[in-house]
């Protein structure tokens, strides 16, 4: 989703550096420790953010597609299931020195051992982003390359106001808020149909349960393009001009 204020691959560096400067107070440290892969409202329709929940009705993802995708992402999360908790106890530890008045320094030192994790998680991110874009086809992957924001160069992303920053802000909160109980019943509709595979249904059984949440899929793909539009209103022509990929994990390797 463009200029994410959790960018996808948030690393401790990043995070600290924002929080560099004496007129800091701890209680303005961000404790934010999980990327948004690991716990992504796309990841629903894209597991791995590559994409593919953005492709054009010509070249939509199949069911069957669809299928696979699910079963790499949920092999993901089952995966990284014990960093991803590590992290929010490191958050819910951090947190709390805050609230116990703890230092800046305490509390960066307690955030700094969430680094490691961090790196576990971008390399299995990496490695199922790889696994994923073998699943598109060749018109797919065309596509996507074709429509893939550029890299940043050594200036990074266009610097946001503080007053665009809230914007992007309230705009995502009210986005999250409206798709949640579609992402809930797509969530609920792949457990079903992962379920339904173990338990050894057939291929056209499992694709008939995953095809339950194709609307569901549907409003939050147009609930995702209306907020792009939106944030797009928020920047001026030179900051969407100058739009880039910041970071994070590489694009996946070309077949």
């Amino acid at each position: 989703m463009g200029f994410r204020l959790k960018l996808v691959a948030l690393g401790i560096g990043l995070l600290l550096a924002g929080c560099s400067g004496d007129a800091t107070s701890p209680s303005d440290l961000g404790i934010n420790l999980v990327p948004d892969f690991a716990e992504s409202m796309a990841a629903s329709v894209d597991g791995g953010g590559i994409g593919g929940a953005n492709l054009p009705p010509e070249l939509a993802l199949s069911t069957e597609q669809k299928a696979a995708i699910a079963a790499l992402h949920a092999g993901f999360k089952a995966a990284t299931a014990a960093d991803v908790a590590a992290l929010h106890a490191l958050e819910a530890q951090a947190r709390a020195a805050r609230d116990a008045g703890k230092t800046r320094e305490e509390i960066k030192a307690i955030l700094a051992q969430g680094a490691p994790i961090l790196a576990r998680l971008q390399q299995a991110f990496a490695a199922l982003q790889a696994a994923i874009w073998q699943v598109y086809t060749p018109e797919q992957r065309a596509w996507i390359e074709a429509h893939r924001p550029k890299p940043c160069g050594a200036d990074g992303p266009p610097k946001l106001s503080d007053a665009q920053l809230q914007q992007i802000h309230a705009l995502q909160e009210a986005f999250m808020a409206a798709v949640k109980d579609d992402i809930a019943a797509i969530q609920q509709t792949v457990a079903a149909a992962r379920q339904a595979a173990q338990a050894g249904a057939t291929k056209e059984q499992v694709l008939a349960i995953l095809q339950q949440a194709d609307a569901a899929r549907a409003r939050v793909h147009a609930a995702e393009q209306r907020l792009q539009e939106a944030i797009n209103a928020v920047l001026t022509p030179e900051q969407r001009a100058a739009r880039c990929q910041a970071g994070g994990a590489p694009p996946p390797p070309r077949p």
